[in-house]
């Protein structure tokens, strides 16, 4: 049960809980974890032009976040691997149920959406995407942070 887990990992104190979770998941069913890091685009403007697509995040600043979720999983003694992908906001639970088809992964790892007042209308949630979509199964992992 749940030997190959992907995990979406994002640098804040949510994703750290998440990668916790599915440590001490891997570490009880000898699974194996491939961490994942998209970095999110979106399209700003419109009209005749199209609009411009706008990426608020380094690609170095990906790697690192992926590098450090690696390098923790890892010191557990789990087996770990790992990618930074990106791809448009509206895309990232599609992104994410693909990309565990790929690897045949049997879980996916996420945390909740974050997004509260006029943010949380504006952003459509991944995790609830992810839950909806998913042909696996799903562990959202709730956060204090």
């Amino acid at each position: 049960m749940y030997k190959n887990i992907l995990t979406a990992v994002d640098g804040s104190a949510h994703g750290a809980a998440v990668l916790d979770a599915v440590a001490g998941l891997a570490k009880l069913t000898g699974g194996q974890v491939h961490v994942i890091h998209i970095r999110s685009s979106q399209v700003i403007g419109g009209g005749l032009t199209g609009g411009a697509v706008v990426t608020a995040e380094e690609s170095a600043e990906g790697r690192r976040v992926v590098d450090e979720a690696l390098a923790r999983l890892r010191e557990d003694g789990i087996t770990a691997d790992g990618e930074v992908d990106e791809g448009l906001r509206e895309e990232l639970a599609a992104i994410l149920v693909e990309r565990a088809a790929e690897l045949g992964s049997d879980l996916i790892a996420v945390g909740p959406g974050h997004y509260s007042g006029i943010a949380a209308l504006l952003h459509s949630s991944v995790s609830r995407g992810v839950a909806k979509t998913a042909p696996v199964s799903v562990l959202l992992v709730r956060s204090e942070a």
